[in-house]
């Protein structure tokens, strides 16, 4: 578990850095506005949406502001957030961006698909990183870590590094802190499930599946024959 552990840190920080190291000069010289977003990488199909509705041509080095909406097809956009925090955009997903200081509190919201966040630690004081997807609020202060929503709006959050709070959306719904190689997962109307550790295939499992939790007829085919680790909250060979 170590070793695997190591591995995924390890690929993690290089994706993140090998992507921005090009555009990190420039970056630290502007100042954006509070929950505002460069981005800094694009591959693939990207749809932007500005906070009035309109179209946004989709290039490198974009400013998107609070409240534009990211929408990936086939493709994957890097984000630097105002506050220096990395946000990786997957395939079909569906994110928009809030302003921290404002509503929920959220820097963003994941409404369906995957994203790899790298948080800036949290210095002193300084309020905790928050994001909302339609079945949880999850809460760092600095730390990696993954976030997925499948189509029933099921939440999976995997740790990598540092310490990460799951909720569900209500006010009163306890939390559980998720350690690195740990993860936990929400369903739309329910309290997270009692972290578990990551077996030596998950993060890589989660990887290869869609949005919507099912994989591909070859991993099914392949399961059908081979034991695997069953997510959290999940019976052992039953898809979400």
């Amino acid at each position: 578990m170590t070793s695997f552990h190591s591995v995924r840190v390890a690929a993690l920080s290089f994706v993140f850095l090998t992507l921005t190291v090009a555009q990190t000069a420039p970056q630290q010289q502007t100042v954006l506005p509070v929950g505002s977003a460069i981005v800094t990488e694009i591959k693939g199909d990207v749809v932007f949406t500005s906070p009035e509705g309109a179209s946004v041509s989709a290039q490198r080095g974009l400013t998107l502001s609070a409240d534009s909406k990211v929408e990936t097809a086939k493709g994957s956009v890097l984000l630097m957030l105002q506050d220096g925090s990395q946000i990786l955009i997957k395939a079909h997903s569906n994110v928009v961006l809030r302003a921290p200081n404002q509503g929920k509190g959220f820097s963003l919201e994941l409404f369906i698909g995957k994203i790899m966040a790298k948080v800036k630690k949290r210095m002193d004081e300084a309020p905790s990183f928050r994001m909302g997807t339609p079945s949880a609020v999850i809460t760092v202060r600095g730390t990696q870590f993954g976030v997925e929503v499948t189509k029933k709006q099921k939440t999976y959050v995997q740790v990598f590094e540092g310490l990460v709070e799951v909720r569900g959306p209500a006010e009163s719904s306890p939390g559980v802190l998720v350690r690195p190689g740990f993860s936990t997962n929400v369903g739309s109307e329910g309290a997270p499930e009692n972290p578990r550790e990551m077996g030596p295939g998950e993060g890589n499992q989660r990887e290869n599946e869609g949005p919507g939790g099912q994989r591909s007829n070859e991993d099914q085919q392949r399961n059908q024959t081979q034991p695997r680790t069953s997510r959290p909250g999940e019976d052992s060979g039953k898809p979400d």
